[in-house]
């Protein structure tokens, strides 16, 4: 078995596991933790099976085969990363490629104001309706130069004239969150050094703490949000949270919220003129209206996340609201999380991760779900 880095937290019985050679996390309980651990620290099989049938007085045909399965699983997840397109491998002609703008746009998010050239209509979609309500047209010698074309049938990046990364069709997605990623570190100064994780979720705020609300796609996390902004709270972003690994605060990415036609029934009662917005097709080839943060970007609203609450609207459940299971509260965490992959902020994560208080609310009475988070707030 090769050598195993990992860094490990034991949060009630259950031990989470980053492997550093893969970066990825798994959740291991006993027995299975025992043999984890003992082929962590290089024992040979035949030994591993032998202490193993002994302590949990199981056949030692039942323990081999048990050990096979859980060695095969950590075989998996030690595999290396393979890393293709590395920047020095990049040809010239992508580097230089100069290609003919289908626009170009320029935001003013913060004091560092950014510049789009999109090569074609389906690029601009995935930044531009987000963004749109900061466009500005003033543009100066401070603004940062962000390039998206296509380049052999791949997704393409460059940043001041640098090629970030490039991307198969595929992998979109991962496209989107470097974009995302890349236009955080231009509007704060930062690097991704800095940064601990980002979370798929949305996050508002009181200005003393922020609350995430992690949600698959169809769960009403966008729904909830709008709600919350209407109720006096300021939205950090409806989809996409950035934290850093100091303070563990959630920084603003003040993205427009992408309403879906199923929820309008809902806000038009709190957004004025919500009904008279254009509807527009997302990145996701999905029909949706777009509501502005109600705040300006440039605001302080930087505040410590230190709750999670996991929601979920079913027609079908007035109103159920309790504690979430730890553990599957940060599996779900990390379903929705990219920790930057390093053993360093794996370890702060699983720390961090394992003083949140996590909640569970499913729900159909939208006032009653409404109150509850609002009572999460009272709570400082």
């Amino acid at each position: 078995m090769p050598e195993i880095k990992f860094v490990k937290k034991k949060i009630g019985l259950i031990y989470f596991v980053w492997f550093q050679n893969s970066n990825l996390y798994t959740q291991l309980e006993e027995p299975a933790w025992f043999v984890f651990r003992k082929t962590a620290k290089r024992y040979k099989k035949e030994t591993i099976i032998k202490h193993f049938s002994i302590r949990y007085n199981i056949k030692p045909k039942e323990s081999e085969q048990f050990v096979n399965e859980i060695q095969t699983m950590i075989l998996q997840f030690n595999q290396p990363i393979i890393i293709s397109h590395l920047p020095e491998s990049y040809p010239n002609e992508l580097k230089v490629k100069k290609f003919i703008p289908y626009s170009r746009r320029s935001y003013k998010i913060t004091d560092n104001p950014i510049t789009f050239s999109f090569e074609n209509q389906q690029l601009e979609s995935y930044i531009h309706p987000l963004f749109s309500y900061l466009e500005t047209k003033i543009i100066n010698n401070k603004s940062s130069e962000f390039e998206l074309f296509h380049y052999d049938d791949r997704s393409v990046l460059r940043l001041n004239g640098e090629i970030k990364g490039t991307w198969t069709p595929d992998k979109t997605h991962r496209f989107i969150g470097f974009t995302y990623m890349s236009i955080i570190n231009e509007i704060y100064n930062k690097t991704d050094d800095f940064w601990l994780m980002t979370v798929h979720a949305a996050a508002l705020t009181n200005r003393r703490k922020t609350i995430l609300i992690p949600a698959e796609s169809g769960s009403g996390k966008t729904t909830m949000a709008a709600l919350l902004q209407s109720r006096g709270y300021n939205l950090i972003s409806d989809d996409f949270v950035p934290i850093d690994k100091q303070s563990f605060h959630a920084w603003p990415f003040p993205i427009a919220m992408s309403i879906k036609p199923g929820a309008m029934n809902v806000l038009s009662n709190f957004y004025s003129g919500l009904d008279n917005k254009p509807l527009k097709l997302s990145s996701s080839k999905k029909s949706v209206r777009y509501l502005n943060p109600e705040y300006n970007p440039g605001s302080n609203l930087i505040s410590p996340v230190k709750e999670v609450v996991s929601i979920k609207y079913d027609p079908k459940v007035e109103f159920e609201f309790s504690k979430a299971d730890k553990s599957k509260a940060i599996k779900l965490m990390l379903d929705q999380s990219w920790i930057l992959p390093n053993a360093g902020n794996a370890q702060v994560f699983l720390d961090l991760v394992s003083q949140w208080d996590f909640y569970q609310l499913t729900y159909s009475n939208t006032e009653m779900a409404l109150d509850a988070i609002s009572k999460i707030f009272e709570n400082d």
